[in-house]
């Protein structure tokens, strides 16, 4: 069990909101109950950059001077870690880099039976020994064999169903560095694996209705343009228009920051 973190924006931005100031529930809040591992990937006009630690995010002396002063990114995806699979090392801390994505992921799948899916060429570059990194070489592989994203995960998503293979969720935020790709599939305790997802700032939103630390926050993103899609697996600030993504669904995230979504299988 883990949580995640996403969003894409029209022009570098940081997290550090939803990191540590959100009167909601941060993602260092999130980290007390997810202290194996932390996380985060960000896109810049250079390529990916990865920063983890395989120790808590609220207990780590590095992540908020990193969050605050380095990580700006167009596309970020983060995570804090609690694992079903490998220990609190370096190598099975989320999200990983691989063949130009990135991906994390939240839930459990049986590892072994996920090794036989995947050919040769992607079992030799796996980095730990996690059900989560096999099945985001799954994602690549089946992306890479049919020549499209979302069908490369409708189709490593279908495998892992025929071949009937236990898991308990295939949620996941990911990026080929063109699109962000939120998956939620839950097939067990659907109140807890969630995602959601927010535009901001949002048409309808009421800031006098906000608290005075989202306020601020907004007020700054508007005066520079800024303009981003958020998804959390759980709600991360009080603004009122959070949507959730269904159950077995895929959200698509373009360029231009409209969203679709499609059934992932």
């Amino acid at each position: 069990m883990c949580r995640l973190l996403g969003l894409y924006a029209n022009k570098p931005v940081d997290i550090y909101f939803s990191f540590y100031e959100t009167p909601v529930k941060s993602f260092e809040k999130q980290s007390q109950d997810n202290p194996d591992g932390w996380g985060v990937a960000w896109l810049t006009s250079q390529g990916w950059n990865i920063f983890k630690e395989p120790l808590a995010l609220y207990e780590s002396p590095r992540a908020r001077r990193i969050i605050k002063k380095i990580v700006r990114g167009k596309i970020i995806v983060s995570h804090v870690r609690l694992p079903s699979y490998g220990g609190p090392k370096l190598e099975n801390t989320h999200p990983w880099l691989y063949k130009g994505w990135v991906f994390a992921h939240n839930g459990t799948i049986n590892k072994h039976r996920l090794l036989k899916l995947l050919e040769e060429d992607y079992k030799k570059d796996l980095e730990g020994n996690t059900d989560s990194e096999r099945f985001f070489h799954l994602i690549v592989q089946e992306a890479d064999k049919t020549g499209d994203p979302v069908e490369g995960i409708k189709s490593a998503v279908n495998k892992i169903i025929e071949n009937n293979i236990f898991f308990t969720s295939l949620n996941f935020i990911a990026s080929d560095g063109e699109k962000l790709y939120a998956l939620r599939y839950a097939r067990i305790n659907q109140n807890y694996y969630t995602l959601y997802y927010l535009k901001r700032p949002h048409k309808e939103l009421e800031l006098r209705k906000l608290s005075n630390e989202t306020r601020q926050l907004i007020s700054m993103k508007l005066a520079s343009g800024e303009k981003a899609v958020i998804i959390a697996s759980e709600t991360m600030s009080d603004e009122p228009h959070w949507k959730q993504i269904p159950n077995k669904h895929l959200l698509t995230i373009n360029k231009n920051l409209t969203t679709k979504l499609t059934p992932s299988n």
